[in-house]
């Protein structure tokens, strides 16, 4: 049985560069985890989505109308129409990509069953971050979504922190907009930072405090990843045993998980 899986998304930076066509154009180091969704198709009939795991606070039916319209664009590219089996593990709301994660996953399994390869128009059209998640792996991703340039592979452990409540991702961008360039970018313009993280904190708080509970349990490189609300700390291979003790720390204060990144298989190119 054909079967996909496709990790979360955690930002290393992201940089907003522009707009274009009425989207923001961007600059992000990115990497793929091993927190996963996954894909599968299952037999019989019924209805479209068979699900058989969700995270936690996930509202399915604030999700599936996003969900409905992947599957349609998915089935109508590649002519099958099969029921999907759906492990859900990567939180909405989060900017870790979990909608685009199961964009991906579909894709990938259809192009199994069928043969046929993905176009990369298709892919964008699915989601900005739909042409990075299909490859995974660690990558620059710029544009609107479509450059995706492979970056060497880095083993890191990932401690992700999840603030109650959600940030609105056109609210983020607009907030973003309504603020001065100065005011809005991140100060820390070290090698993890986020644009959006003043917009996202100012529309969550929560954010806020989370991010200075990691820093607290002695976290490092700590940053918002997407438009928020997760909040992760990176720590290289060579820190495992920091790792473990920040998390222990920070899980008794906020909901948190520890997850290593992914390096993925898949080819990449350059849109």
């Amino acid at each position: 049985m054909q079967r996909a899986e496709v990790g979360a998304k955690v930002n290393l930076s992201l940089a907003v560069t522009g707009k274009r066509g009425g989207m923001h154009t961007l600059d992000m180091r990115v990497c793929e985890v091993s927190l996963c969704d996954a894909v599968e198709i299952a037999e019989g009939k019924g209805d479209r989505f068979e699900w058989i795991a969700e995270p936690y606070g996930f509202k399915r039916d604030l999700f599936l109308p996003r969900l409905e319209k992947i599957y349609a664009a998915v089935t109508d590219c590649f002519g099958i129409f099969p029921r999907f089996r759906i492990e859900k593990n990567i939180p909405s709301g989060a900017g870790l990509g979990g909608s685009s994660a199961l964009a991906a996953a579909m894709t990938i399994v259809c192009e199994r069953v069928t043969g046929r390869k993905a176009e990369e128009d298709f892919l964008l059209s699915l989601g900005s971050d739909v042409p990075y998640m299909y490859r995974g792996g660690e990558a620059r991703v710029t544009g609107c979504g479509e450059q995706v340039e492979a970056m060497p592979y880095v083993e890191r452990e990932v401690l992700i922190a999840f603030p109650e409540g959600e940030v609105d991702t056109a609210a983020a961008y607009a907030l973003y907009d309504a603020m001065s360039r100065h005011d809005a970018e991140d100060g820390n313009r070290g090698k993890y930072f986020n644009d959006l993280y003043l917009p996202a904190t100012t529309l969550n708080p929560e954010i806020a405090r989370v991010k200075e509970v990691l820093l607290r349990c002695g976290a490092e490189n700590v940053v918002m990843t997407g438009s928020g609300s997760a909040v992760c700390a990176f720590f290289d291979e060579a820190d495992d045993i920091k790792a473990q003790e920040a998390y222990g720390r920070v899980k008794k204060e906020v909901r948190a998980t520890l997850v290593r990144t992914v390096k993925r298989n898949r080819s990449f190119q350059t849109g």
